[in-house]
């Protein structure tokens, strides 16, 4: 990268640094006072990454089986479904929840994966990671390799791929949800948590398996992903909804009961879709500034119904406003290299403050890119 833009990913850091502020304060409501059970928590928007609400969200908790998330979308970005896996006896001996696999059966990865994502198979999970690293051990390694440099979370740390207890095994709500919207990028992954059900036939055990998702079944906007249960670390609860274009990722950690933390989930994606709305904004109708890339579209999350506009700055920066000249979104665009940009980063200006700043998931992506380009 050039010194030029690599000084402005500076810039468009310390600028949302300085402005970032939540959504949730444009759009404030008294009526959304009812007291939540879970300990911890969080609603994002899964394609700007725009935090709508959360009480201790970057608290380091214990995750249960959603750690499966995990070993699941490394299995499927990692092996081909169909090639065979051989049980060992540690999986076959995992504590808690099982499949009932048997030593030396051989499983496909699509069969393990309904096992793992379905039922939540402790031993499925054992098999998947041995069968990526040789151990749980270095497949626990891997994990959070995996979710630091691929994601790009910094809090998580796995000991293991299916949650059992731990004290070193931690989680944030705000790094699960950020996880799991990673997740539900994947189409296998997205098909595998939204099967109801799943006829298991194998060598130990021939049943119908139905998800542990509380509401996959019971809401028409449930799309999955993963639920868990330790004693140290209450119920926890992954979920992924969808209603006109918009999807969120509710994350709720160390709930009561599994029945409260149901009625959490439930009490945040019914206020967040009320409030809220994924917005797109497209540039393949717009009159560009040919020395710049573009992407093919941004998410930005808006109130229901707010009216969103854009501008490019001659530096690069590409802001999206909502009403009131709101900054929604600050993006520092690629320089185009076949245009000859000479001297257009010269004298770069801070955004004036067009009202209320409020950056979303472009603050995280400038953040994140900016110092993977330094």
């Amino acid at each position: 990268m050039k010194d030029g833009s690599r000084f402005l990913f500076i810039i468009a850091v310390i600028i949302s640094l300085l402005f970032q502020s939540d959504l949730t304060s444009a759009a404030s409501s008294s009526s959304f006072r009812t007291t939540l059970d879970s300990e911890a928590y969080i609603v994002i928007d899964a394609n700007s990454g725009e935090k709508l609400y959360g009480k201790n969200a970057k608290t380091l908790m214990y995750p249960a089986s959603i750690t499966k998330i995990v070993t699941a979308i490394m299995a499927i970005k990692t092996l081909d479904l169909d090639e065979t896996v051989t049980i060992s006896e540690e999986a076959v001996n995992a504590d808690g929840t099982r499949v009932y696999l048997l030593e030396n059966e051989e499983v496909t990865v699509r069969q393990l994966l309904y096992g793992l994502m379905v039922s939540s198979g402790n031993d499925a999970a054992i098999a998947l990671a041995e069968h990526m690293a040789g151990s749980v051990e270095a497949f626990s390694r891997d994990m959070n390799e995996f979710v630091k440099t691929q994601i790009g979370v910094s809090s998580t740390h796995f000991t293991n791929p299916h949650g059992l207890f731990n004290d070193k095994h931690v989680t944030t709500a705000s790094d699960m949800a950020k996880i799991s919207a990673y997740a539900m990028k994947n189409s296998i992954f997205r098909d595998l948590v939204a099967t109801e059900s799943y006829e298991w036939i194998s060598e130990g055990w021939e049943t119908t398996l139905y998800n542990h998702h509380p509401l996959l079944r019971q809401s028409e906007n449930v799309i999955g992903i993963k639920n868990g249960y330790v004693k140290k670390s209450g119920f926890t609860l992954v979920t992924a909804a969808e209603k006109d274009g918009t999807e969120l990722i509710v994350v709720t950690l160390n709930s009561p009961t599994r029945e409260l933390g149901k009625q959490d989930t439930e009490r945040l994606l019914t206020y967040t879709f009320d409030h809220y709305e994924t917005q797109w904004v497209s540039f393949d109708d717009a009159i560009l500034t040919p020395e710049f890339i573009y992407p093919e579209k941004v998410a930005v999350t808006t109130l229901k119904n707010e009216p969103i506009s854009y501008d490019v700055s001659n530096k690069g920066f590409l802001r999206i406003y909502g009403s009131g000249n709101r900054l929604l979104s600050l993006n520092s665009l690629e320089p185009n290299d076949e245009i000859d940009a000479k001297g257009i980063y010269e004298k770069e200006e801070v955004p004036a403050d067009r009202g209320k700043l409020t950056t979303f998931l472009s603050f995280e992506w400038i953040f994140v890119t900016g110092f993977l380009f330094l």
